[in-house]
């Protein structure tokens, strides 16, 4: 940091305090160092700064290129008048009207006002499910893509962004749901999963699994749960993830049931209906993952039993650390 006064010796200043001048920048005055005149006051940081760009060519002031913009922000426009040595623009007001008239139709052709619509409702998004920067361009590239491909005819605008940015979350595992999405701009969840299944298909879109952990906290907090039984579900998720009768399963479902187990077992009363509008999954799908848990796991007091003991815990907590799940003491 520099500091408050700094003194530089200024040939170039006034002829009677043409010796050393001290710059105060907190007052943003010029100050003489022998007899203490100020020389100049409500001096600007850039006047100050050295390294400060003097002139107005020095500055940039074009937008920065983003694949968010329509014209990916290097747009041009037809000037109002132009001369040159070899050339000028014809003067008539007529040729001049036609100029205008196919500029406009170029700017405004459908496939500008599809991508206009687009880009709000991806800000719309953004602000909404905190999206960063970086993943709303995913998802319009991948929403470029399918109109280039002509896969957006006879189909919402609406449902095909909600495709794209669920897509995009769940390529950078994002813990946002189909439905989620579709019910900030109130689109159709039917019609946006099946073009979904399109763009997946059409783009050999392959995805690792997810893992349920990412979900769990989620639902806990929208279920109201408490922190103590969040905290057990979670270390028999993590011990029983990698089980393969999990192997294509909607993470969420299990997720949702490890929890709703973990409930009872620790006698809190919530009922499964609760969880699974948390979870956003159906009733059903809840109750199939209880009794593929049980029929598998038997009675989960066991796994509680294995879990609690000093070395199972060491390596949970090992396991936890790698995640960045953070640690909490719960009594």
């Amino acid at each position: 940091m520099r500091s408050c006064l700094q003194q530089v010796i200024s040939p170039q200043e006034d002829i009677n305090h043409s010796h050393t001048v001290i710059y105060d920048y907190e007052n943003g005055e010029k100050i003489c160092s022998h007899c203490g005149i100020v020389i100049k006051d409500k001096l600007n940081d850039m006047e100050l700064d050295n390294e400060y760009p003097k002139g107005k060519n020095e500055f940039n002031t074009v937008l920065p290129h983003s694949l968010t913009l329509y014209n990916q922000g290097i747009s041009t426009t037809i000037a109002d008048s132009y001369t040159s040595k070899s050339n000028e623009w014809p003067t008539s007001q007529q040729t001049r009207n036609k100029i205008e008239f196919l500029n406009k139709i170029v700017s405004y052709s459908n496939e500008k006002r599809n991508l206009k619509i687009v880009i709000d409702i991806l800000n719309r998004l953004k602000d909404k499910i905190s999206l960063t920067s970086a993943c709303v361009e995913e998802a319009f590239s991948y929403y470029r893509k399918a109109l280039e491909t002509g896969l957006i005819k006879g189909r919402s605008i609406k449902e095909m962004i909600i495709a794209c940015v669920y897509i995009t979350c769940k390529k950078i595992l994002l813990p946002r749901t189909l439905s989620e999405i579709a019910k900030i701009v109130n689109g159709n969840e039917v019609f946006a999963a099946r073009c979904y299944r399109i763009l997946t298909r059409e783009f050999k879109i392959v995805y690792t699994q997810v893992d349920p952990v990412l979900y769990l906290h989620k639902i806990a907090k929208e279920s109201s749960i408490s922190e103590k039984t969040t905290r057990k579900a979670l270390d028999i998720l993590i011990s029983i993830r990698k089980n393969q009768a999990f192997i294509g399963k909607d993470p969420l479902s299990v997720a949702a049931a490890i929890l709703y187990s973990t409930c009872r077992k620790n006698r809190e009363k919530i009922s499964q209906s609760k969880i699974a509008h948390s979870a956003h999954i159906n009733i059903i799908t809840l109750r199939k993952r209880l009794s593929e848990i049980k029929s598998i796991f038997g009675d989960l007091d066991s796994l509680l039993n294995n879990i609690e003991s000093p070395k199972n815990k060491i390596k949970l907590e090992s396991k936890q650390m790698q995640m960045n799940i953070p640690m909490m003491n719960v009594k």
